[in-house]
């Protein structure tokens, strides 16, 4: 910047120089504490618990997720004492389902009943209310529902239900000191009479105590527009799971897909999102997909 431009730049930064045309420029931002849903690697977890997250914390990731499966049978305190040691963080607990210790080696066709049978609003009370002391050992005052099984939004009775029971339970983990959220996949959008019931939960359930986790995959697999629903929906959603599309519709590594993730992140953490997990459901390598997509996020600017 030659003497001239560097005076006229200085008197309109102090006011001596009219403002008019001058665009400040925005900085970029980078993603902090870049988390991992453990999903994508639970067949590593399960055969080296201990040594899969200290690879995970070796890639560079700063936090976990637990998934639907839990602590995967371990104690709380032996869980928190091997994230500090490798110096990772789970903000975020998960309402886990009850598996039996060979859960992964079955058929799917059988890990698919034991889910079934784990899909009334009973049992989700029931495991909610056990999750909780998980969150205390653990640090964490956020507790995320994975999923409700589809044929719990098979007719609105039944969501309007599972909405009063929603609100119930919410109450009594604020009372724990918990805000208690849902994880959309993609059949809360299929309509019922004229309703979206993702909407109505979304509308129907308190915010100062219910918060929602985004999937940026299942979301795009319902067709719908991930930034119209940030802008419905604006500081819903206090954590996001972060998952690319390709173009069949299928799962991709974060960043080589066709999300736009830039935008994303920059409307998401503008509206207050904080905890951002990636995620892949199927992976030929699953390690290799969590290092690729970490490398994406680490250099991605927004």
């Amino acid at each position: 910047m030659n003497r001239r431009k560097m005076l006229i730049h200085t008197a309109c930064l102090t006011g001596l120089y009219p403002l008019s045309g001058f665009v400040p420029v925005t900085p970029y931002r980078r993603l902090k504490n870049i988390g991992l849903q453990l999903s994508t690697i639970t067949a590593t977890l399960v055969q080296d618990f201990p040594g899969t997250l200290e690879k995970v914390s070796a890639i560079g990731y700063d936090q976990v997720e637990f998934s639907a499966l839990g602590l995967l049978g371990r104690d709380p305190q032996e869980v928190k004492d091997l994230l500090d040691k490798n110096n990772l963080m789970a903000p975020v607990g998960r309402v886990s389902f009850d598996v039996p210790p060979d859960f992964m080696a079955m058929p799917r066709e059988d890990q698919i009943k034991i889910f079934g049978n784990q899909g009334s609003m009973d049992s989700l009370k029931s495991r909610i209310e056990r999750s909780i002391n998980e969150c205390k050992v653990l640090g964490q005052n956020l507790l995320i529902i994975p999923a409700i099984m589809p044929h719990a939004f098979s007719d609105m009775d039944q969501v309007k239900g599972m909405i009063t029971m929603l609100s119930e339970m919410a109450a009594k983990c604020q009372d724990e000191g918990i805000t208690l959220g849902y994880h959309n996949h993609n059949w809360e959008f299929n309509e019922i009479d004229g309703t979206i019931p993702y909407f109505l939960m979304l509308e129907s359930l308190p915010p100062d105590i219910f918060t929602f986790q985004l999937d940026t995959y299942w979301v795009r697999k319902a067709d719908y527009s991930l930034d119209e629903i940030l802008d419905k929906y604006s500081g819903r959603f206090i954590t996001c799971h972060l998952k690319d599309i390709n173009t069949a519709g299928d799962f991709e590594d974060v960043g080589h897909g066709d999300i736009d993730f830039p935008s994303f992140l920059k409307k998401a953490t503008g509206q207050g999102a904080k905890y951002f997990f990636v995620e892949r459901d199927t992976s030929p390598d699953p390690i290799a997909s969590i290092e690729r997509s970490f490398n994406y996020l680490k250099d991605l600017q927004y």
